[in-house]
């Protein structure tokens, strides 16, 4: 138990000392200014999750960059498919190549894990199931949900911040509890 108050002492150091510079570099990569906290909460919360993996707290910094740094190339990447997907002849051949019958387990498997979410979504406030679904369903990001549920944007992103946390936390019960 003291070394799990260690390490989020360690952690909670980090940030303090990262977040600005972490900031910064995002938006240096080109990122819109309204997604920049939201790409650098996901990078702490990566952080967090494989904080055992960092060699020492010193090197914190430029591993932070580097996570942020993937995550910027894989929303480029998600954006870069979206675009794709919304070219008409693309999607047709699409269409025409994927196969008619679908591989056994595949459906159950892929509704199980929306199940899972679904119950874990349940589990949230409502105010945190609204910001959820304007962030991740509607697409929106701090600001716009902000005004549309009269919150300041960083009552959003503490409110996703500490949802995610929450769904994170509830699907791995549920899959230690399933998988038991």
């Amino acid at each position: 138990m003291n070394s799990s108050k260690t390490k989020l002492r360690e952690i909670d150091e980090v940030v303090r000392e990262n977040h600005s510079s972490l900031r910064y570099f995002i938006r240096s990569l080109g990122v819109n200014h309204a997604w920049v906290d939201d790409l650098a909460q996901e990078a702490f919360l990566v952080a967090y999750r494989k904080w055992d993996e960092l060699d020492s707290a010193a090197n914190a910094g430029p591993w932070l960059r580097r996570i942020a740094r993937n995550l910027v190339m894989n929303e480029i990447s998600k954006s870069g498919r979206r675009q794709r997907l919304l070219d008409e002849n693309l999607t047709t051949l699409l269409l025409d190549a994927s196969p008619t019958e679908i591989e056994p387990g595949s459906i159950q498997d892929s509704e199980l894990r929306h199940e899972a979410l679904r119950k874990c979504l349940q589990r949230l406030t409502d105010r945190s199931r609204k910001v959820v679904h304007a962030r991740y369903f509607l697409d929106r990001n701090a600001t716009e949900i902000g005004t549309e549920l009269e919150m300041s944007a960083v009552a959003v992103r503490k409110v996703l911040f500490n949802a995610r946390h929450h769904l994170a936390h509830c699907l791995q019960a549920r899959e230690v509890h399933d998988a038991t």
